[in-house]
């Protein structure tokens, strides 16, 4: 059904897209306040309060138009985000030269001795989020933005230099739109293609997506239509690539890369009623079908028909109900649907704490690089919920006042099916059944007071289990936090906080699943050494910096 489901899409899009491109903007015509997008974050609000969270150009490229001037003249704007955080993971500890002798304190670097600072494994609570910066140029006109971003999430300056950190350029795309008709309520479609990131099931508290976000270069078509004027509805169709391979360094310039396509296409619908009500319903789908990063002659576990038979598909739907006085309520729930998930490797859907398919299959279907052990097929259910509301909400008052106070209650349910192949040995550790299921859940509360304009006070605690059907996977954390800024609906920051770690004996340094595959992807690597298998710190401190602009 997959495989039918992709080609009339495709078709869809590209003859709609032909006539939007068409459609010439009138010159009278003005954007309507109706199409400003909701941009999901790589980064937390930078507020107590509810507000708007920065914009990331990674999703439904706002048009906006530009101050009265003629048709070709353009204005240029910048925008952007950064966090900068210094972690400290304090511990006691014998050194790795006299691992029988006495402890001494040690400070390292936090993401090194924590299980949840992975941005891609399911551990993830953004409590130990790591570096990231992203400048945005845009050339805009009415009704045309044109822009480029640069983005990276290592800080070169202060320490070494990692080369795989930078994206210069990492964006890149021309967005154009237009009125149609002549009523007050203006439908509107807009066109954008480049390399951008559009992104569905956005989840905060979390930073990740139920939903989806593609990396990709492509095209998207979105109608926004007025039914009244606090019922609108909007849709959303796209078709792109994501580029999979490797970079050789070593290789004579020009000739280091081995590039293949993954193609990727999706379908939202959205109806919106006033600002209390939206609901959505999303399907997307990933595949390959091309051979050239699987050239072998003969059959094998990872030849081209394997790959060619390889897809990711996520079915879903949000819910944003806003009610004056009794707060914000999200609820997404997704149903994902993945085959030879591993030949999907380096880009394209986004999903579930995971950068790609093969991310995905990694963290929740046991692949370990062996197709005589898992060849990363099977489904997931996931749900993912938030809830929040302020004091100065539930007595009717606009945001602003001091004090104030906030309280958020979230989580997020995974639950794996795996296919797995006899023979496989993704069993519990003493047990001769396979494993096929990995249910994982998490979940979290926080309470921030807003004592003055420029000075606030959070308590967050985080809980999460990373096999419900299996003891000992699980860890915790209390977090206290100190924060500071112009003013607290301002979109700058400073907050120093600590956090208070409690851990399950499986949770340990470079953990491993009984059948030997990472507990938290890559943190065999940076984890691996005189310490592996140790309980992680217990005590980290951060202080941070961050604004968007």
């Amino acid at each position: 059904m997959l495989r039918r489901f992709q080609a009339p899409l495709v078709v869809l899009i590209c003859l709609v897209s032909i006539s939007a491109a068409a459609e010439e903007p009138a010159a009278d015509e003005e954007p309507t306040d109706e199409r400003t997008p909701e941009v999901p974050s790589t980064a937390p609000p930078p507020t107590a309060q509810p507000t708007k969270p920065p914009v990331v150009e990674s999703a439904n490229p706002e048009v906006k138009p530009a101050a009265e001037s003629g048709p070709g003249s353009w204005h240029v704007d910048v925008n952007g985000y950064f966090r900068a955080p210094m972690a400290l993971g304090i511990s006691s500890r014998p050194g790795p030269d006299n691992s029988t002798g006495p402890s001494s304190t040690q400070v390292s670097y936090g993401p090194n001795r924590t299980v949840d600072s992975n941005y891609y494994s399911f551990a993830y609570t953004r409590l130990q989020e790591q570096d990231w910066a992203e400048v945005f140029i845009h050339a805009k006109k009415k009704h045309v933005d044109a822009a480029v971003g640069w983005m990276g999430y290592w800080f070169q300056s202060v320490g070494f230099r990692n080369y795989d950190a930078g994206w210069a350029p990492g964006l890149a795309y021309v967005a154009l739109d237009t009125d149609l008709g002549d009523s007050q309520l203006k439908p509107n479609i807009a066109f954008t293609a480049g390399a951008f990131w559009p992104s569905f099931g956005y989840f905060e508290k979390y930073d990740t997506y139920t939903l989806g976000r593609f990396r990709q270069l492509g095209a998207q078509l979105k109608l926004m239509l007025p039914i009244t004027s606090d019922l609108t509805g909007t849709g959303w169709l796209g078709f792109g690539t994501g580029r999979d391979g490797q970079f050789n360094p070593g290789a004579p310039p020009f000739y280091g890369a081995t590039t293949a396509l993954d193609l990727l296409a999706y379908a939202h619908g959205k109806v919106s009623y006033a600002k209390i009500l939206d609901i959505g319903v999303h399907l997307n789908t990933e595949w390959t079908a091309d051979p050239n990063l699987a050239q072998q002659s003969a059959p094998d576990p990872k030849s081209y028909a394997v790959e060619q038979a390889a897809h990711l598909s996520v079915l879903g739907a949000e819910l944003n109900l806003r009610v004056p006085r009794l707060g914000h309520l999200w609820i997404s729930p997704s149903f994902i649907s993945v085959r030879n998930g591993w030949a999907l490797k380096n880009a394209g859907t986004e999903v579930m704490h995971s950068l790609s398919g093969n991310s995905l299959v990694t963290n929740y279907f046991s692949w370990t690089n062996n197709p005589d052990n898992s060849t990363g097929t099977g489904s997931m259910v996931n749900l993912g919920f938030l809830y929040e509301n302020t004091l100065s909400g539930i007595q009717g008052n606009a945001p602003g006042s001091v004090p104030d106070v906030t309280l958020s209650i979230f989580g997020l349910l995974a639950d794996a099916s795996r296919v797995l192949p006899t023979g496989s040995n993704v069993m519990p550790a003493g047990s001769t059944a396979l494993q096929t299921s990995l249910k994982q859940f998490k979940y979290g509360a926080d309470l921030t007071l807003q004592s003055l304009t420029w000075l606030g006070f959070m308590l967050r605690g985080d809980f999460v289990n990373y096999d419900l059907d299996h003891p000992g996977y699980v860890f915790a954390s209390i977090t206290p936090r100190v924060i500071i800024s112009s003013h607290f609906l301002s979109t700058e920051r400073i907050y120093l906080q600590y956090s208070r770690y409690t851990y399950g004996d499986k949770m340990t340094l470079a953990g491993q699943w009984p059948w030997g595959g990472a507990l938290v992807a890559g943190n065999d690597v940076l984890q691996g050494g005189p310490y592996a298998g140790m309980t992680p710190d217990k005590n980290v401190v951060k202080l941070q910096a961050e604004v968007a602009f």
